[in-house]
């Protein structure tokens, strides 16, 4: 009966931290970090694109450490961190996209918020299989699990969008996979699990290829020596079969070695595809980015510190270093694994010149350490006769009873230590993911301020042990006393008091029975109970289900949250109308930058054809490389709707519309609330299209006068097509009022089917401002509706004074008050 018994304590244990990690879940990012990896997701799921040009605006920032990527060479946007977050999230973001196609309101954006909660219940689970693979019983394994998933600071980045805990899954899976390798009769699926393990974890973070070289050595170890490891599962040594068969050796190092090398041509492969040299990998080493912190000023801050020390955060893991010897002693192979890689990690990043990772909780860079430091709790948590024989021995107490263990180095490690660790550990967690810790993190800066004259002088605050009030921990409870609602983290607390009840109940219910089914699994004992005493199989089926069940609940409640604007209105009443009318050869660009996860949220769900996105801010085309994505964006796509927000119509610190005036055709503006949605033809539809010589004049009753000189604009379209038109002209004379263009399509009945209406560069350059003499030209678009009729239509343009009484039109020569410009035939 151990495997179901083990499966469905598993199976319990991963639903039961899935659920906790929805219900506590934010529903919104934390650090724009997380939205560089998500717009990578993005970009690969739509368009099999890997750029970050929805955020663009985030390159000009003020810190090196806050640009969040690094120009390609055609001035499009790439984030610096590692693709396999991004990219293994992809699949959970097809699902939630296919739900949402279904018009059904749930935001993209949040629900891969969510997956992070997958990744770590899944390393809770693993845990526990690792336990159990050292000869644990499977109770420690489920201690261990809880521990992990619930008292350390797994469960706060469990709701962030960060590649830490697919580090950690990725380096527990390694370690697991060597793990099986060395104590099972078929070792090489285990060796090519490990060394999928290893490149998961490496095409995560570069870095960590170091940790990758400490499993390799292991993994020679156990082929070449491999001593027999304690418990009922050990095999046959394996270096006495290399001996044997040296090819015995090959097979399983090629198949470690094999996804290593597969992960790191991705990364070339990725590399390439973003900077054109297979060795870029965004990070800015020439702005300040590098290995530079003093080796014993990082230590001091990544473990005792206040303001990011480990043990401060995760009170639990104090209790590890007493319990390594006893560790060591029965496993002492992973034993001096476990403190290498804790060595070499601890010391990597604690030269980073960042190692505090900028706004995050405690210390970030040693989540992965996380579930290995776990891991050395295992002896505190069983005898050693337990342990050997697989049996509950003298039955577990309550809890986890009074057991004790006394190391090799003649350190008594008890319960009575680890009991409040633990409880301490778990409040300290809740308080992280009860209140924004962000709010605190702010408050931090103004108490120990940048000097943003150089920002790379910003010191992290609170390293001193003196400095202990400031304590980012502590502040979590200054926030929560202070006002919960208003610093709430939680999506079922909105910041106005209101509570998503539907949310809560059904949370407590599911957490109510998955703990149900895991104290069912804990009472039943393996070795002694010869029926099956386990729960029907529906019931074993339907119980880990139960966590869908909440996240659908979640999702479409948490849709509702006013920080992705209001539904059907402002911004995503922008957003609905361009998915509505949006084609392939489409382009968005967004002047929204404060409203940047609007998009993100809704724009794959709304939109059956994916479009292209690039997002900047209204003083971006300043920079070199703006100005040259904006230019082949011009020449690439045939129509570009263009977003901004908060900024009224001609501002003139808007460079990007500015820029668009003068190079493409607008054919259309709309307000949304306080968003403009602005329609424009590219010169791209302009292609191999010749002008109309016109040299007409045209004037009003005072003399004033305009020359048109030439106009281009196609000889045929479909219905739905956006017609770029071109007025090349000129004064004759000074003109003193402000005169306004028409361009209009007539019907061959006369009626005209679409008009515009603007002014010179479409109001930035008024008439009474413009010089005499000098060849201008106008840039307008008409927007062909889908269901007009196929015909011969005419093509007219004038001019007209709405100052004068009627609005009176400027005249040609002939009387007529408007030009024909050509003829366009609609089929």
């Amino acid at each position: 009966m151990t495997s179901p018994y083990r499966r469905y304590g598993i199976s319990v244990l991963i639903a039961l931290l899935v659920s906790v990690y929805t219900l506590t879940n934010a529903g919104r990012s934390h650090v724009i970090d997380e939205e560089s990896l998500f717009a990578v997701t993005e970009s690969l799921a739509l368009r099999g694109a890997v750029d970050t040009n929805a955020i663009a605006w985030t390159q000009w920032t003020n810190s090196p450490g806050e640009v969040l990527g690094a120009f390609g060479p055609n001035g499009e946007v790439f984030s610096k961190k590692g693709p396999a977050p991004a990219f293994l999230a992809v699949p959970w973001y097809w699902l939630l996209r296919w739900v949402a196609q279904w018009d059904i309101h749930i935001g993209l954006l949040q629900g891969t918020l969510l997956w992070n909660g997958l990744i770590t219940a899944a390393t809770a689970g693993l845990l526990w299989l690792t336990a159990v693979r050292l000869g644990y019983r499977e109770r420690t394994g489920a201690w261990l699990g809880l521990l992990f998933g619930l008292c350390t600071i797994a469960w706060p980045y469990a709701k962030h969008f960060f590649g830490e805990p697919l580090s950690a899954l990725g380096l527990l899976t390694c370690f697991y996979g060597l793990l099986s390798y060395r104590h099972t009769a078929k070792p090489l699926p285990w060796m090519g699990l490990a060394g999928i393990g290893a490149g998961i974890a490496l095409a995560t973070v570069t870095a960590h290829g170091l940790l990758v070289g400490l499993f390799g050595l292991y993994a020679l170890f156990i082929l070449l020596f491999a001593p027999p490891a304690a418990g009922k599962d050990s095999a046959k040594p394996l270096g006495l079969r290399v001996k044997r068969n040296p090819l015995r050796l090959v097979f399983p190092l090629v198949a470690f070695v094999l996804p290593v090398l597969i992960a790191g041509a991705l990364l070339l492969w990725y590399n390439g595809v973003r900077f054109g040299n297979l060795f870029a990998t965004g990070y800015h080493f020439d702005r300040g980015e590098g290995f530079t912190t003093p080796l014993g000023q990082g230590l001091w801050g990544l473990l005792v510190s206040p303001y990011r020390g480990l043990f401060w955060y995760t009170p639990l893991l104090l209790a590890t270093p007493f319990a390594f010897p006893a560790f060591l002693r029965r496993h002492p192979a992973e034993g001096w694994l476990l403190a290498a890689l804790s060595v070499v990690l601890v010391g990597l990043y604690s030269l980073w010149w960042m190692w505090w990772a900028g706004y995050a909780w405690g210390p970030r860079f040693l989540v992965p350490l996380t579930p290995f430091w776990v891991l050395m709790l295992a002896p505190i948590l069983e005898r050693e006769g337990d342990r050997e024989t697989g049996r509950q021995g003298d039955k577990v107490t309550k809890a986890f009873g009074k057991l004790s263990l006394t190391g090799s180095q003649g350190h008594r490690v008890t319960l009575s230590l680890l009991v409040p660790l633990s409880v301490v550990s778990f409040l300290v967690q809740v308080l992280a993911v009860s209140v924004n810790y962000v709010n605190y993190e702010t408050q931090l800066r103004s108490i120990f301020p940048t000097d943003w004259a150089d920002p790379l002088k910003f010191g992290p605050p609170a390293q001193r042990l003196v400095d202990w009030a400031y304590s980012p921990v502590l502040g979590q409870w200054q926030l929560l006393r202070a006002d919960m609602v208003a610093n709430t983290d939680l999506a079922w607390l909105q910041a106005d008091g209101n509570v998503r009840q539907l949310v809560v109940l059904v949370g407590l219910a599911t957490l109510l029975t998955l703990g149900a089914g895991l104290w069912r699994w804990w009472q039943i004992d393996p070795n002694e109970d010869e029926s099956d005493p386990l729960p029907s199989r529906p019931i074993r089926w339907l119980l880990p289900l139960l966590p869908l069940l909440l996240i659908a609940i979640w999702l479409g409640q948490s849709a509702n949250d006013p920080y992705y604007g209001g539904t059907g209105r402002g911004y995503q009443a922008v957003l609905a109308t361009v998915c509505r009318e949006a084609k392939p050869t489409d382009a968005l660009v967004t002047i929204a930058p404060t409203a940047y996860q609007v998009p993100m949220n809704w724009l794959g769900g709304l939109c059956r054809q994916p479009i292209a996105v690039f997002g900047y801010a209204g003083d971006s085309l300043l920079h070199a490389e703006a100005a040259q994505v904006l230019q082949a964006v011009l020449q690439a796509y045939d129509r570009i709707w263009f977003v901004t927000g908060g900024l009224p119509v001609n501002d003139p610190a808007n460079t990007v519309e500015r820029g668009l005036v003068g190079a493409a055709y607008k054919a259309e503006d709309r307000w949304y609330d306080d968003y403009r949605l602005l329609r424009y033809a590219t010169p791209a539809t302009l292609a191999e299209t010749f002008a109309n010589q016109l040299d007409t004049p045209l004037a009003d009753s005072g003399g004033e006068g305009v020359l048109l000189r030439a106009a281009r604009a196609p000889t045929g379209a479909a219905p739905g097509d956006i017609i770029p038109i071109e007025i090349h002209y000129q004064l004759e004379t000074p003109v003193t009022h402000d005169l306004r263009w028409f361009v209009q399509l007539l019907a061959p009945s006369g009626a005209a089917v679409v008009l515009l209406d603007s002014a010179p560069d479409h109001g930035y350059a008024p008439f009474s401002a413009l010089p005499v003499g000098e060849e201008r030209v106008e840039r307008v678009a008409l927007q062909l509706p889908e269901a007009l009729e196929p015909g011969q239509y005419s093509l007219i343009a004038g001019l007209y004074n709405p100052t004068a009484p009627d609005a009176a039109r400027l005249t040609l020569p002939n009387g007529r008050d408007f030009i024909e410009l050509g003829t366009i035939r609609v089929q």
